[in-house]
């Protein structure tokens, strides 16, 4: 899958920052689209106001749930990110047409999921990029038409388990049993776990 936003992200100052501000999510957002978008023939159409409803949504769940951070705050980059995927679901900003060319077929088949995906995708890389050891590669998940299928039928039902698929094309263990709440996630519990024991 391709990321050809990342590279911007990854050059901007304090990009974990930037992107909670709306004029550079939403900038960064249609940026990524046209990059997406390039020399396929397709042809998209943005909500700004659902956009905007998306990002404030995320905005919302980041303050309530960032205390959680401090347990683990490379696991908490990836839950952020896969948050913002499932706000964009919820909201669906975009409407693409797939009559037009590319080599991905991911793309034509399912144009908004694979663009919402790899803007979240470009935001989380580069947010661990900057702020951690590196950031991990994509998953063979991330080229698997049956993954994505899957998920785009599981999404109609409940946008929340974006934020497992997620972790899924970025190696991490999912938490498909209650993907909305961050401390149930597989490496913040061990991590709090930890810390339970450190003060017992």
């Amino acid at each position: 899958m391709d990321l050809p936003i990342l590279p911007e992200l990854t050059r901007e100052d304090d990009i974990r920052h930037r992107v909670r501000e709306l004029r550079f999510f939403e900038e960064s957002f249609r940026r990524n689209l046209a990059l997406r978008l390039e020399n396929t023939g397709m042809t998209s159409r943005t909500d700004r106001a659902k956009l905007h409803a998306a990002f404030l949504a995320w905005v919302d769940n980041f303050h309530v749930t960032r205390e959680i951070a401090e347990a683990d705050r490379r696991d908490f980059v990836c839950y952020a990110a896969g948050r913002m995927l499932a706000e964009l679901f919820r909201h669906e900003p975009l409407m693409i047409s797939n009559s037009g060319k590319s080599d991905d077929p991911i793309l034509v088949e399912w144009p908004e999921g694979s663009v919402y995906a790899s803007y979240c995708l470009g935001v989380a890389l580069s947010v661990l990029k900057q702020d951690f050891d590196g950031a991990p590669t994509l998953t063979e998940a991330s080229r698997d038409r049956r993954v994505w299928q899957s998920i785009r039928e599981n999404i109609r039902d409940n946008p929340d388990y974006a934020i497992p698929f997620l972790d899924l094309l970025i190696g991490q263990t999912p938490n498909w049993t209650d993907p909305s709440l961050p401390e149930r996630r597989p490496a913040m519990r061990a991590k709090l776990s930890m810390m339970a024991s450190s003060l017992s």
